[in-house]
């Protein structure tokens, strides 16, 4: 059930950034005094920029609303349990933050679990956003091997001549249409993707739009044990094999994720709505002018 409780922004964010900011009017609060002068509220306002109080206006709220919706969905002690077994894996906490603050500065092990839970949250929001049944995971992903044979261009000196990659594509293809079986022994020998080759020519699970538009295409014509004709693309001449997808239940929640995130890329307005609708009903009112314009039109704006 909706909390009828209105949501307000917390009272330090509401104050009026303009009011805050403006000289005429003592700058506001005193947060800190010296012999040397001090430090108001108007200085923190200026500092932080009022693109910056806004979008931090914004994320708070979204957070607080999320957590309000989804807070018992989500098992924060089994996170942070989680979070401890990675803690472990490096040795100790503190060098565990370390590890943090390279990849995001000032980042604390404690801040690292919020974020986790927040994260669990927003995901959640957008299964709900957009939901995603069995058959748009089975219209969407299929599982392929590939060898590739690269033509020779200004990113890849190492390729072939044009003539020269489709001749030995097309020797290739005599084989493993002869023996489909040979398929990844001759991948892993032949083909030029080397991260793939390792596997045996395995990509595991392509999702539409993951690919160049001649490869999905070839890719997504065929079924499982299917081996497609010699496929031109920028990187030069795939052989591609469909494998068999019986393991699909296995990814599945993986493959909903990325099917999910294209579709928020190609309609970005199902997000904006979403926010939208969740605002209203939570009730949502960003009391300061300047905030709730900023977050109208750059935001929450439907483009």
């Amino acid at each position: 059930m909706t909390n009828l409780k209105k949501i307000m922004m917390p009272a330090a964010l509401s104050v009026s950034i303009l009011g805050l900011a403006a000289c005429g009017n003592g700058g506001g609060e005193t947060l800190v005094s010296s012999k040397a002068g001090d430090v108001k509220q108007s200085d923190i306002m200026k500092e932080l920029g009022n693109e910056q109080i806004a979008k931090t206006s914004f994320q708070l709220i979204f957070n607080d609303v999320l957590k309000e919706k989804y807070g018992k969905k989500i098992d924060e002690d089994k996170i942070n349990k989680e979070t401890d077994k990675e803690i472990k894996k490096y040795g100790d906490e503190k060098t565990f933050e370390q590890i943090l603050q390279q990849q995001s500065s000032g980042m604390t092990v404690e801040q690292y679990k919020k974020k986790r839970v927040t994260d669990e949250y927003q995901k959640q929001f957008l299964n709900d956003t957009i939901k995603i049944s069995d058959k748009d995971i089975k219209d969407n992903a299929k599982k392929a091997s590939h060898i590739l044979i690269a033509v020779k261009s200004d990113s890849n000196k190492d390729g072939l001549s044009d003539k020269e990659a489709k001749a030995k594509a097309e020797e290739i293809l005599k084989q493993v249409k002869a023996n489909k079986d040979d398929f990844k022994k001759i991948a892993k020998k032949e083909s030029d993707d080397t991260q793939s080759a390792k596997n045996n020519g395995e990509l595991g699970y392509v999702v539409k739009g993951q690919t160049v538009e001649a490869f999905e295409k070839a890719l997504f014509k065929l079924k499982p044990g299917e081996i497609s004709d010699i496929v031109k693309t920028e990187f030069g001449y795939h052989i591609i094999m469909a494998e068999d997808d019986k393991d699909i239940a296995k990814e599945k929640d993986k493959l909903a994720q990325t099917i999910r995130q294209n579709k928020l890329q190609d309609n970005p307005k199902l997000y904006v709505q979403a926010v939208q609708k969740l605002f209203k009903e939570y009730d949502v009112d960003f009391k300061d002018k300047d905030i709730k314009k900023y977050v109208d039109d750059q935001i929450l704006k439907a483009k």
